[in-house]
């Protein structure tokens, strides 16, 4: 039996209903989507209002791998004070922000701050030193170093005989130590300006050859200074000799340890300092 008109209008009807509720469950779907990334959006916010810094720190490396650029990775790193990021394990694919042409990434001259020179000086003050522990020279050879200067003070009793400029074989040998570290640690781009200086007591000198305590300090320095030249290579430019006599004491010289303090040879090395009226008047000519 044919179906009625009536029917068919019905089938039809029922469906479009049936098609009609199909399409109207789809929303569902992108609302479920939507309800989790909040959740998770939620989550993540609540696990970064606790900072871990190790975690932190895994997080901008990832991030840095991914173009953030420099002032956003310090302006991260300094809110949440972490000062040792990723302990320095950056792929060398994805360098630190700031590498490659970055030139808002300004870290100085080194990891330290120092300036090549300072580097140089501080280095030359701890192989000195070593070598001193080494050898057990503490009462023989003292280093003074405060990060702009570093002195050497030698003992006039040791190094030199008495009424004498000339250096014991002995000394020598360990005066072309000194000389070797001088040209290890030497730089040209910030190089060391060398004064040595040679001091002694208020006895007085009287010799045929040395008249006065003058003429023995500069002679014990001058001595020093051409040995600090000749075994490390340095141009003669770099070095200075000052002779003070009695007149720079560090100890009273009323007694025999006080005047043996007083007689010494001091090797002053800093970062040379432009001197344009000395480079013009003394300088080398054409």
């Amino acid at each position: 039996m044919a179906a009625s008109s009536d029917d068919r209008g019905n089938e039809r009807a029922g469906g479009g209903d049936a098609e009609q509720e199909e399409r109207t469950d789809g929303w569902m779907a992108t609302y479920a989507d939507m309800v989790t990334l909040l959740l998770t959006f939620f989550v993540l916010m609540f696990a970064l209002s606790n900072v871990d810094n190790e975690k932190a720190e895994l997080f901008l490396f990832a991030m840095s791998r991914n173009g953030i650029t420099a002032e956003q990775f310090m302006e991260i790193r300094e809110r949440y004070e972490l000062d040792d990021l990723t302990g320095g394990e950056w792929d060398d694919e994805f360098p630190i922000p700031g590498q490659h042409g970055d030139d808002t990434w300004d870290e100085g001259d080194d990891e330290e701050g120092e300036t090549e020179g300072e580097r140089a000086l501080r280095e030359l003050a701890e192989a000195i030193q070593e070598y001193i522990d080494i050898e057990g020279l503490g009462e023989d050879l003292m280093v003074t170093f405060n990060g702009d200067f570093l002195m050497l003070t030698l003992s006039n009793d040791v190094w030199f005989d008495s009424g004498s400029a000339d250096l014991s074989e002995e000394m020598r040998d360990r005066a072309r130590v000194i000389a070797e570290l001088l040209d290890a640690n030497f730089t040209i781009k910030e190089p060391f300006e060398i004064i040595v200086a040679g001091h002694t007591d208020n006895v007085p000198m009287n010799s045929p050859r040395y008249p006065d305590n003058w003429h023995l300090s500069n002679a014990r320095a001058t001595n020093f200074l051409l040995l600090l030249i000749n075994d490390s290579g340095l141009a003669p430019y770099y070095f200075y000799v000052r002779s003070c006599g009695e007149y720079k004491p560090i100890e009273s010289n009323d007694t025999p340890e006080g005047r043996q303090a007083n007689r010494r040879v001091e090797i002053m090395i800093s970062i040379a300092r432009e001197n344009p009226l000395w480079d013009n008047t003394f300088g080398d000519s054409d």
